[in-house]
């Protein structure tokens, strides 16, 4: 009883707070964007139910490049804006059709479902595109950064039969 109403008053803050209980467990706090657990949560409830045969769904993964030499020579700071700003070309990107995901540290992923991988190639594409024209200017003049990005495509049910074999 003790334990539920403590549960009742953290959502009652939370609320007062205008925040989305919902919302802290399934999105980065940092960037915005959905995080590692919806990715699973994803995986293990709507391929389960629909399957991956008759839905097909890619993913495109990928890591930011030099990002230790970031936090390294122009501190955190530089390094979480860093991430921020690839969430938001990332969000920028995937429109309504992909949903973007920041998996781990520098790690990111756009899952896209319903699509097959040419989709993904394709937006792929835009995204290197994106990433090469545009620079992330550091707060406080500490100067200017041009991210590159390591990246792959999978696709289900080519390339694998299960979320976690993607």
């Amino acid at each position: 009883m003790a334990r539920q109403m403590k549960y009742d008053e953290l959502l009652n803050f939370l609320q007062h707070a205008g925040k989305d209980p919902s919302r802290l467990i399934f999105e980065d706090e940092l960037t915005g964007i959905f995080n590692r657990r919806f990715l699973l949560n994803y995986f293990q409830y709507k391929i389960a139910w629909q399957g991956l045969k008759d839905h097909p769904l890619s993913l495109i993964m990928m890591d930011l490049d030099h990002f230790k030499q970031i936090n390294d020579t122009y501190g955190h700071s530089a390094g979480d804006q860093a991430l921020v700003f690839l969430a938001a070309l990332l969000k920028a990107v995937a429109g309504e059709a992909g949903l973007p995901i920041r998996y781990a540290g520098d790690e990111f992923m756009i899952l896209l479902p319903e699509s097959e991988n040419q989709a993904a190639l394709r937006m792929a594409e835009n995204l290197l595109e994106n990433v090469h024209q545009k620079r992330l200017v550091l707060e406080g003049g500490k100067g200017e950064l041009r991210l590159t990005l390591s990246m792959g495509i999978a696709s289900a049910p080519e390339d694998a039969q299960t979320g976690k074999g993607l």
